[in-house]
């Protein structure tokens, strides 16, 4: 326990009973101060009266305290100033319990991991003339302190990019720089702002031997509190520079003390630096070239005292300087995280750094305010905990595993796997293949916390590029082929639910077997050839797919990227692609993007500046679309002859399609037109029961009826479905022989209303009215067009057509209406006005969205009743539509394949 300063502290400790109670101090007090201004009292509390067992200060251990009754108080009080180790202490009822023990702190999987020390240090080829001292001093011999480095900051006051002095430091290996912590109190996250410069004399000269490192780190001890509290104890910082030093005749390391090593009175050590000469804080002035000081140490116990440094000294710190008026020498302003450098008591011709330059008197020269340095020799473990940590994040991976994996295969996991991963993780594997070789990585076992958009636990895949996915849950992540030799995959967890983890095994493979691996991608040097998703044609993409092409030509040529056929999953609420295709203009780190694409837009033409292109497809395991096509030429005018779909044998069966679909130019939609196209389609429960309306269908031919597929039922059978039209106060109906619904149409409770589209066929052909006509040309409706919502109301009593706006994807697509449960192949309509909502408010998911064609010469049928709120007269949200567009070649498929089987075969 750290005695806590200006405090008072009560532990009372009772025992029914009337148990005697033993009260036995295991670790010494630390309290120095001879009148016990911090103490410990023992006061036991027995009827009537209270004996005090003693008060304690100082460093004697207190000998075993035995009460009379059950019950002791036991008080602890300090003041503002000197502090201790402190205490600890425990009690029994039994005097013969042995000392209570703490369980030893678990090791680090850094520890023991070896530093590559310098194989020489300490000894300057150039040895210093050590006479005199930096305030009122003289200048060093330059390159005589090779250790000395210059600490430069660019000041965020300057526009332009200059830096300048503010700290020394001490190089004491090829990658750290030792230094005060006080330094860092401005830019310590900023590491841009700083360099450090070695081989340095004057400062405001370039020198040849001088040379500047960025820096990768900079550490801060922990329990460094200033300027939040007033006290410059663990005043030391380390620096990791961002590169290797290598030592010469004018830059070289300092060594370090031994262990907790104390330097005995008056040993003389020096102190260098560039800081302030004259001691005037008012007036400073700093040095050009580097000066040098001698400075004998004082006694702990002098600089304890109350005139000179009282309760701020501490035994983790050096007081250096002189005693007497009229040889006051001091280090300044400037000279902080500087060393204090002394010949080593078992080697006097090595230097060593004892003392890291905090702090003195405001002035820097005052009588019995010697120099204060922070005792190197004490923070030696926290050095080396630091180094090694440093080690341990650079090569290993931080699941107790190594970083860097080379070899032909291999394997690696999560901590502790198959047992539960920690809390708070973050690993990171490089596997680095042969230059002409790439990498298959596979996921043995995958089981990390679910969460959405993988915010919590996660496994991050990636290359030189970009991304190839991020991954959580229980879904094992799709196999990964890269398109180079590198592969970087990343483990980060949080605080909260941990699981079983992964086992990851990868191998090397040659880049010919990639499509073999992977169904989609490779490596490709012609002139021109064809980019397909998986399964293009035949159905949808495959879910949870990485696919990568590398495409290279010539010398000299450009790359041209065609995309013919697009649809992907749309992006979600946040405009983050799921599904995307990604293109990038060459295949080295740092290569431009030149596109992430995702929805049903398809993209531009995508031109290389150089010869080689890299192509990405990424798909998740949820919502899937028909895909993309597209190829790759060196020539624009030269289109290559891309592989037909695979080959059905009612392809070539035409279908008779009305030569006029209606019979009118659009000029107004009247209730008339509306009634001329929709058809009620009836369902019979039971075969004695009578047919009853179930929604409304559209004539899209003159014997098929589309509607929505949520209209007919699981395995519907034909002969329950009749399909009826009203004309001139008649009524006409007609037999249903065949029924389809899309394949990919959930009927099981889900958000996925997508595909929701369906054909009947008809008994007999339709004679007294005319089809709508379908919009068989891809056409783009501009957001906030008037179409026009046909259908039934839900009590069958009347016909309904209303007036309905057209409005953008990415309005309804937000959290407030209709979230992710949009996709590309609806139509979104309504209005921006909530109000106005309710006017073309329907409380039925059934009917069309009737448009007047882009040429204007027809109405056309764009969409199909989709899905609406429960009540939008409350929940104001708008009707969306399946996009009859999308689904053309379905419905020509379908109409082609009955025919063939029905008719031809």
């Amino acid at each position: 326990m750290a005695l806590r300063q200006l405090g008072t502290r009560d532990v009372s400790v009772g025992r029914s009973g009337g148990r005697d109670l033993n009260l036995g101090v295991t670790e010494e007090a630390d309290f120095v101060t001879k009148s016990c201004y911090d103490y410990l009292s023992a006061y036991e509390e027995m009827p009537g009266q209270t004996v005090k067992h003693g008060r304690f200060c100082g460093t004697n251990l207190p000998s075993l305290i035995n009460t009379q009754s059950n019950r002791i108080v036991i008080r602890f009080q300090s003041d503002t100033f000197t502090e201790g180790k402190g205490f600890r202490a425990y009690w029994s009822t039994d005097p013969l319990t042995p000392p209570p023990t703490e369980a030893p702190a678990p090791p680090n999987p850094w520890d023991g991991i070896p530093i590559e020390w310098p194989n020489k240090c300490g000894q300057p080829t150039y040895p210093p003339q050590i006479n005199s001292r930096i305030v009122n001093g003289e200048p060093a011999v330059p390159n005589t302190w090779p250790w000395q480095v210059s600490m430069q900051v660019w000041p965020s006051s300057r526009n332009e990019t200059i830096f300048l002095h503010i700290c020394g430091g001490t190089l004491i290996h090829k990658n750290w720089v030792l230094t005060a912590a006080h330094c860092f109190i401005n830019y310590a996250d900023e590491l841009y702002r700083w360099q450090m410069c070695l081989g340095k004399h004057n400062l405001t000269l370039v020198e040849s031997t001088q040379q500047c490192f960025k820096i990768l780190g900079i550490y801060r001890h922990e329990l460094f509190v200033y300027p939040e509290i007033p006290a410059l104890e663990y005043d030391i910082a380390l620096v990791k520079l961002a590169g290797d030093v290598a030592a010469n005749d004018v830059i070289d390391f300092a060594c370090l003390p031994p262990h907790d090593q104390v330097l005995s009175p008056n040993y003389r050590c020096h102190a260098t630096g560039w800081g302030d000469e004259t001691g005037n804080s008012l007036q400073p002035k700093a040095a050009e070239a580097l000066n040098q000081v001698a400075l004998p140490v004082i006694p702990f116990e002098t600089c304890k005292k109350p005139q000179y440094w009282w309760f701020q000294i501490k035994k983790t710190m050096i007081c250096a300087g002189y005693e007497l008026p009229d040889e006051l020498k001091s280090v300044c302003q400037g000279d902080s995280g500087g060393p204090l450098v002394c010949p080593s008591t078992s080697s006097p011709a090595v230097w060593e750094v004892h003392g890291i330059t905090s702090f003195g008197p405001i002035g820097c020269i005052m009588d019995k305010k010697p120099s204060v340095f922070t005792r190197t020799s004490a923070h030696l473990d926290w050095i080396y905990q630091i180094m090694r940590k440093d080690l341990y994040n650079t090569y290993s991976s931080g699941c107790g595993n190594a970083k860097d994996l080379h070899g032909q295969n291999g394997t690696f996991t999560s901590m502790r796997f198959p047992s539960s991963y920690s809390n708070d993780a973050s690993c990171t594997w490089n596997i680095i293949a042969q230059a002409d070789k790439v990498i298959h990585l596979h996921f043995d076992r995958f089981v990390l916390e679910e969460s959405n958009g993988c915010t919590n636990d996660k496994i991050v895949i990636s290359d030189e590029l970009s991304s190839l996915g991020t991954h959580c849950g229980t879904l094992p992540p799709p196999d990964v082929v890269t398109f180079s030799n590198n592969l970087y995959v990343s483990f980060k967890t949080n605080s909260r639910v941990v699981d079983e983890g992964f086992s990851v095994s990868w191998k090397v493979v040659d880049p010919v077997s990639i499509p073999a691996i992977a169904h989609c991608g490779g490596h490709f040097s012609t002139d021109n050839g064809e980019i397909l998703s998986s399964n293009w044609s035949n159905s949808s993409y495959t879910g949870s797919k990485s696919c990568t092409w590398k495409i290279t030509v010539g010398a000299g040529k450009q790359i041209h990227i065609v995309f013919t056929d697009f649809a992907l999953q749309p992006a979600n609420i946040t405009g983050s692609c799921q599904d995307y295709v990604e293109v990038f203009d060459g295949d080295r780190t740092g290569s431009v993007k030149l596109g992430l694409f995702c929805g049903n837009t398809i993209p531009d033409i995508l031109n290389t500046t150089g010869n080689t292109a890299v192509i990405k497809f990424i798909s998740n395991h949820e919502k899937h679309f028909k895909g993309f096509r597209g190829y790759w030429t060196t020539n624009l005018t030269d289109v290559p002859v891309l592989p037909l779909k695979s080959f059905k044998p009612w392809d070539d069966v035409l279908i008779e399609w009305p030569t006029i679909c209606n019979t009118q130019t659009p000029v107004y939609f009247t209730k008339t037109l509306s009634s001329q196209w929709q058809f009620s389609v009836q369902n019979q429960a039971k075969p004695f029961l009578p047919f009853q309306h179930k929604c409304s269908g559209s004539l899209i031919h003159s014997q098929w009826i589309l509607l929505p597929a949520h209209c007919i039922e699981v395995n519907q059978k034909p002969e329950s479905l009749r399909v009826c039209h009203e004309n001139l106060q008649s009524e006409s109906c007609f037999r249903v022989d065949e029924v389809f619904t899309h394949e990919k149409y959930f009927y099981s409770p889900s958000n996925d209303n997508s595909h929701d589209i369906a054909l009947l066929h008809l008994s007999e052909k339709v004679t007294q009215t005319q089809p709508i006509c379908l919009p068989f040309h891809e056409e783009f409706l501009p957001t906030m067009e008037e179409c026009h919502w046909v259908g039934w109301t839900t009590a069958n009593t009347e016909k309904f057509h209303v007036p309905i706006q057209i409005l953008p994807y990415k309005m309804c697509n937000q959290t407030t209406f209709w979230s992710n449960q949009l996709t590309s192949s609806m139509i979104c309509t309504g209005s921006e006005s909530l109000e106005k909502l309710k006017s073309s408010c329907q409380n039925v998911v059934e009917g069309a969205l009737i448009c007047k064609s882009s040429t204007e010469a027809a109405w056309e049928m764009y969409g199909i009743a989709n899905f609406v709120p429960s009540n939008c007269f409350w929940d104001k949200k708008q009707a969306m539509f399946t996009k009859v567009e999308v689904f053309k070649e379905w419905i020509v498929d379908k109409i082609q394949k009955y025919t063939f089987e029905n008719t031809l075969s």
